[in-house]
């Protein structure tokens, strides 16, 4: 086992779970987000102006659904991949990196906080409509989660926006 700083802290402990955690957080993050900033809005335009039809939440909302359902499939199998490449070492030195990650814990609380206010919003709107599908509940709460997220963004600390060092690596 590796050396750590911190000896409250034991990352060995459920290593495998709490990085599937992460991921599962993060599947649904990245779907909400371009769920809710790219599929939402090309979905209101083409029922504008293509279609020439009123736009309709619901259909937006199944498409916002859509994306994060599919997201998080995509993270599941990407990150089981990741996950066989690691050694024991390897994850719980990132789980002790995510334990520590106070930017990391800010965004994840505020996107829950905003996922389930987004699904509460979606239960009082759609309350008493006989068209409502689980999936406009699945649009309610990733557009609350996409606003959360957003709301890390605009407000985390100065001295805490650089670059995203999972894009960093991913596109470096």
């Amino acid at each position: 086992m590796p050396e750590f700083k911190d000896d409250r802290f034991d990352p060995s402990s459920a290593a495998c779970p709490k990085l599937w955690c992460h991921i599962t957080q993060k599947g649904v993050q990245g779907g909400a987000v371009l769920g809710t900033f790219a599929v939402a809005p090309v979905v209101g335009l083409y029922q504008h102006f293509i279609k020439k039809e009123k736009v309709d939440a619901l259909k937006i909302a199944e498409g916002v659904a859509l994306t994060t359902l599919g997201s998080l499939g995509l993270t599941f199998f990407v990150g089981s991949v990741k996950l066989l490449q690691m050694d024991r070492e390897g994850m719980e030195d990132r789980v002790y990196r995510l334990h520590h990650n106070t930017g990391q814990h800010r965004n994840d609380h505020l996107s829950q906080v905003g996922g389930a206010l987004g699904l509460a919003a979606a239960a009082y709107f759609l309350r008493g409509n006989s068209d409502a599908k689980p999936l406009h509940y699945i649009g309610g709460a990733s557009v609350g989660a996409a606003t959360g997220i957003l709301l890390h963004m605009l407000t985390r600390p100065q001295e805490k926006k650089s670059a995203n060092k999972m894009m960093h690596e991913l596109f470096n």
